[in-house]
């Protein structure tokens, strides 16, 4: 959905893509590094996410030249980044003083450091878990794709990002309706846009044909 990124992901062309699962022992370094690779894929709620940074930029950056205008972020937050699509997008297309990818896995971010080279974006790598702990950092913008893989991450996440939010973030997720957006996540979240999947998208992702962008803001009602 966002060709004009380049990134380095699995695809079929690649043997581990046909790999079987395989429970890595201890004296088995080879399988460590590619055990659950989810850095490698391009997620559909991180598609979305990306191509929404890149269509509605003024929305989400504020106006002036390449979005930065008065009031324009300088601290952004890309939560757990996997291939780092968000992240390098958001650098794309403004001058801001800071890009963070975070993810917990440190394969993650050696294929985040890779693909921000690809594509010329100077952004800042972490693999600190940032969830353990209130945000400490404060960012101006913060943007979460497909990181709602169950209901235990979204009842943690959930706290954070209020903590985040009451700091002055503006955040965004990006979700095609995984089991982590609860009843309880919703009613924090605001539709802004729904999108349709392509074809090849939907087969990789077991028949999700849509994924929305929302904006968290606590107290208010969802409008999907």
């Amino acid at each position: 959905m966002t060709p004009e990124l380049k990134l380095f992901l699995l695809t079929e062309n690649c043997p581990l893509y046909r790999e079987p699962f395989v429970e890595a022992k201890d004296d088995d370094r080879r399988l460590d590094a590619f055990q659950d690779p989810f850095w490698s894929i391009y997620w559909p709620g991180g598609q979305v996410l990306t191509r929404f940074i890149l269509d509605d930029r003024e929305r989400v950056f504020g106006r002036g030249p390449r979005g930065a205008g008065k009031g324009a972020p300088r601290r952004i937050l890309d939560l757990g980044a996997g291939c780092g699509a968000t992240a390098i997008a958001a650098k794309l297309i403004g001058p801001w003083q800071q890009v963070v990818a975070n993810d917990i896995n440190e394969v993650a971010c050696v294929a985040v450091a890779m693909n921000a080279v690809l594509n010329d974006a100077d952004i800042e790598v972490s693999w600190e878990n940032l969830l353990e702990r209130p945000p400490e950092d404060r960012y101006d913008v913060i943007f979460v794709g497909d990181l709602l893989y169950d209901e235990e991450i979204a009842s943690v996440l959930i706290g954070w990002l209020e903590n985040a939010h009451v700091r002055g973030a503006r955040i965004y997720l990006g979700d095609p309706g995984r089991h982590g957006l609860t009843e309880d996540l919703r009613r924090r979240l605001r539709s802004l846009r729904r999108y349709s999947l392509p074809a090849n998208v939907q087969r990789e992702n077991h028949g999700y044909d849509t994924a929305t962008v929302w904006e968290f803001a606590a107290g208010t009602k969802r409008l999907l």
